[in-house]
């Protein structure tokens, strides 16, 4: 669901909310916030146009990458194409996006180098304790609730496609953001800011820590999901929030994003080994799709096989509508993961792969799911499939 990239953390957070196209672009400017954002209490505040992001953290690792879902803001409107259209996902991702530009400008004293810290730092810094320091990452969701729930899935997914302990998966929390101490650390340890800047940081930090209702608390600072060639998957507890709130059930949500997440991992697993019509991983918009695609279609095989995630048609109608709102319409976009349609069409057929193998259970080969993939991703392209489909 994201782009390929072998920058692991954005040089600037581009302020454009990714979580519904999935994509990862990096813009230079941050926007003017639009006037839903503005209460009437701060109205004479607003975010200045051209600000220059603070580029802190020049961090790169020539790992792999796959990022699904991205902490990312929407302080401008996208241009969609009129055979692709919003789902409700965008809805809600529109709702807290306000809510936390409402709660940055009604504490905000109109210091622009606090944009930099908290609308851009703050994400990077939960990648890393995510990705690197392992920071708050052996639990998941808040007070660990799925915890137990999302370690059986895994040990289900490693018997499944024979792998077991190869990789790894680490949670992301939005509280990772109230230490402090952990804050100076990443700055000092991955950062070139002096220590007189650090210690302004740390002040500006607490402040609106302090002081604002959504600042860390907001699930945009971790929204992450992402997988890495290092055999490592990150699942933020901002993205299931986002996807529960459209009515879905947050285990199928956490299923449906674990076993996405392990189907890139397949991927690289193969990686070299396996042919594609185009070639893999080289971020374009064709070659993003394809693997993205092909991760919702293993998705779909493995939560509905008897042997794998053994879903009934209920759960089946709740994973495919999850696949459907995190479609996008960047079309020309690198990171062009399918329409909600395409999306909701790969599923569906892998739903169908493990349909027809209910009678033996017999769990095919990492292989022969890929080439079955392939045989249907014309079909998946073109697909008619709409979600009013799914409850039939």
């Amino acid at each position: 669901m994201k782009t390929i990239s072998k920058k692991f953390y954005p040089l600037a957070l581009g302020l454009s909310l990714m979580l519904t196209s999935c994509t990862k672009e990096e813009k230079n400017v941050i926007e003017e916030a639009p006037a839903s954002a503005v209460s009437a209490k701060t109205s004479f505040k607003k975010l200045p146009n051209n600000i220059t992001p603070s580029n802190r953290f020049n961090i790169s690792s020539s790992l792999l990458t796959v990022s699904d879902f991205d902490s990312k803001l929407n302080l401008s409107d996208a241009v969609a194409p009129s055979e692709c259209s919003d789902t409700p996902f965008n809805e809600v991702a529109d709702f807290y996006n306000d809510l936390l530009i409402e709660g940055f400008i009604a504490v905000w004293d109109g210091n622009p180098d606090a944009i930099g810290i908290i609308l851009e730092d703050y994400f990077v810094i939960n990648q890393i304790a995510a990705a690197d320091e392992n920071k708050n990452t052996d639990y998941f969701g808040a007070d660990g609730k799925y915890t137990n729930y999302v370690k059986k899935r895994v040990r289900s997914l490693e018997k499944f496609w024979d792998m077991a302990d190869l990789v790894t998966v680490n949670g992301q929390h939005t509280e990772t953001l109230e230490d402090l101490d952990f804050i100076r650390y990443v700055y000092e340890n991955y950062s070139s800011a002096t220590e007189d800047e650090i210690e302004e940081i740390l002040i500006i930090a607490e402040s609106f820590n302090t002081a604002s209702n959504q600042i860390p608390e907001n699930p945009f600072y971790a929204s992450d999901g992402f997988a890495t060639f290092d055999k490592k998957i990150v699942i933020g507890d901002g993205i299931v929030t986002f996807l529960e709130d459209t009515g879905l059930d947050p285990k199928v949500i956490w299923s449906s994003i674990l076993a996405h997440e392990w189907g890139h991992q397949i991927q690289f697993l193969n990686f070299g080994k396996w042919e594609y019509p185009i070639p893999v991983f080289s971020d374009t918009p064709e070659s993003t799709r394809m693997t993205e695609l092909e991760a919702d279609f293993i998705t779909g095989y493995y939560l509905t096989h008897k042997r794998g995630g053994t879903y009934n048609w209920k759960r089946v109608e709740d994973f495919l509508t999850a696949f459907f709102n995190i479609g996008d319409c960047g079309f020309e976009s690198p990171g062009h993961h399918g329409t909600p349609i395409e999306r909701l069409a790969a599923a569906r057929a892998g739903y169908d792969l493990a349909s027809g193998a209910q009678k033996n259970g017999k769990i095919i080969s990492q292989q022969a799911v890929h080439e079955a993939f392939l045989s249907k991703l014309d079909e998946i392209l073109n697909s008619p499939l709409s979600v009013d489909a799914v409850a039939r």
